[in-house]
């Protein structure tokens, strides 16, 4: 399952959300992320074993890497 994320420059999930199916006949007005400076947006895979989590459970055990040469999302650091 990939989730689009909005996060900062330390990998912390501000916001996430479902991208729409590409065969999603939407008619009305497009929508994307506002990022402010020092945020960024990704759309990423979730992890397996997180896939059935919702999306503050997400936020809460699940941070973007983004030390990694890919930016993806892993385990926060406990």
């Amino acid at each position: 399952m990939k989730v689009h994320v909005v996060y900062d420059n330390e990998g912390n999930i501000i916001s996430a959300s479902v991208p729409l199916p590409p065969a999603y006949d939407f008619r009305g007005p497009r929508f994307g992320p506002i990022t402010r400076q020092g945020n960024h947006a990704a759309e990423l895979e979730v992890p397996e074993e997180d896939a059935t989590l919702g999306f503050v459970e997400l936020a809460q055990r699940l941070r973007v890497d983004v030390k990694a040469k890919q930016h993806r999302l892993a385990l926060k650091a406990e």
